[in-house]
């Protein structure tokens, strides 16, 4: 094993045991790639990270990302969820299965809108998953269905992960969105 895969080894394991001691994930992943690419490149890796944080800094498409932040803390904070989820719930009640149809869309306009998948699908885990169990849909495919709407959003334009995407593809967000609005 040369020095190289040796640090390797050494970084996932303190990674995987600081982040099992509690600290946070992102934390911890900066401070070991500072740690490691000091070692493993000299002080240039300072002036790198510092260059590369700028540049991204510059990126105008970017600023997009808070304003999507915000607009799910001010959908959570209204209710709007919740509010969706039991209209879709009473809109779709005869048709057999709507919870799933339900849970799918619902997950799916508010990832859609927030741009976070992972939001998305805890709160309607939260929300709809009892539901679901209590009325006997099976576990497994109420989590699907819940997991799947939520994945879902990403696809749909306006998406953050598009927004990421653009500039470290070095593609323009417009043509990403427009390869997306098929699929989504």
């Amino acid at each position: 094993m040369d020095k190289q895969q040796f640090m390797g080894l050494v970084m996932l394991v303190l990674m995987v045991t600081v982040i099992f001691a509690g600290f946070p994930i992102s934390f911890t992943i900066l401070f070991l790639a500072l740690v490691f690419g000091y070692l493993g490149l000299g002080a240039n890796v300072f002036d790198l990270a510092y260059f590369q944080t700028i540049g991204m800094m510059k990126e105008e498409l970017l600023a997009a990302i808070p304003m999507f932040i915000f607009m799910g803390f001010l959908t959570e904070q209204a209710g709007l969820m919740e509010r969706l989820f039991q209209a879709l719930r009473q809109l779709l009640a005869p048709v057999r299965g709507s919870l799933y149809l339900v849970v799918i869309l619902t997950s799916t306009i508010f990832a859609m809108a927030t741009g976070i998948v992972g939001a998305a699908v805890t709160v309607l885990g939260i929300m709809a998953g009892p539901i679901m169990i209590k009325s006997g849909y099976d576990h497994r495919l109420s989590a699907g269905a819940i997991a799947a709407g939520g994945t879902l959003g990403t696809l749909i334009p306006p998406s953050v992960m598009l927004i990421v995407m653009g500039p470290v593809l070095g593609v323009s967000v417009a043509s990403l969105y427009a390869a997306a609005f098929g699929p989504g």
